[in-house]
């Protein structure tokens, strides 16, 4: 059975609580790999990125967490779940590349894994990462920009503004995909061709005609594609 894709839209730790205890309780205690590497290792601590994130979900009973600094091979397949946090989705995209792991991704949730992706990450899980093209600057000259294309066909627009509605429905009408757009406090869970929006606020479905709401609870049965 497919495991399920998490997907925070970059908000703090309150407005992505919901989500962090449904992630905590889909994966009991874990191993967890968490993938923090789409921050610049020059200018952040990864190490304190790990103890950040332990301190979210050892309270919520995930106590096997460990990091991956992107300097090094890493399979999917030893975890129980991935965790991939924010930062720059260029950077990101060039070392899951480096590494040949999109595919990995791919076979890991077709296989019952979970997959957390928090800002930078959720762009990554989505179907290209050109998503975040207004945010992150591609300081790596990436030129390929498709993502793993986990979360039901479409792509993923985080810390989204109303102001933002025009720039999504032009790139929905230029991929011929539509997107899941999350604010800092909307936040999703993706099971094969369903989206469940998760709390605080909705999340919405944009396509190149417009957009519709998504109620914290609701799930939309209309996904484009199964992962």
């Amino acid at each position: 059975m497919p495991g399920w894709v998490f997907l925070g839209g970059g908000g703090g730790a309150r407005d992505s609580y919901p989500l962090d205890r449904q992630f905590a309780r889909a994966i009991g205690g874990g191993p967890v790999s968490y993938w923090p590497v789409a921050l610049d290792p020059s200018t952040h601590d990864y190490t304190d990125c790990l103890e950040w994130v332990r301190s979210v979900y050892e309270p919520l009973g995930v106590g096997d967490i460990s990091l991956w600094t992107g300097d090094r091979p890493v399979f999917p397949a030893d975890y129980r779940a991935i965790y991939i946090g924010g930062g720059n989705t260029y950077r990101l995209l060039s070392i899951i590349r480096r590494w040949k792991l999109l595919e990995q991704l791919r076979e890991f949730v077709l296989g019952g894994g979970m997959v957390f992706g928090g800002s930078a990450g959720a762009a990554l899980l989505g179907s290209d990462i050109t998503t975040i093209a207004h945010i992150d600057r591609n300081e790596v000259g990436l030129t390929d920009t498709h993502g793993a294309d986990l979360t039901a066909g479409y792509g993923v627009f985080v810390h989204h503004r109303d102001a933002d509605l025009p720039r999504e429905i032009v790139w929905a009408a230029t991929h011929g995909r539509s997107a899941i757009a999350l604010t800092e406090r909307s936040n999703a869970v993706v099971a094969g061709a369903t989206v469940t929006a998760i709390g605080p606020d909705p999340l919405l479905v944009v396509d190149k005609d417009g957009y519709r709401k998504l109620a914290p609870g609701a799930t939309s049965y209309d996904g484009m594609s199964v992962p």
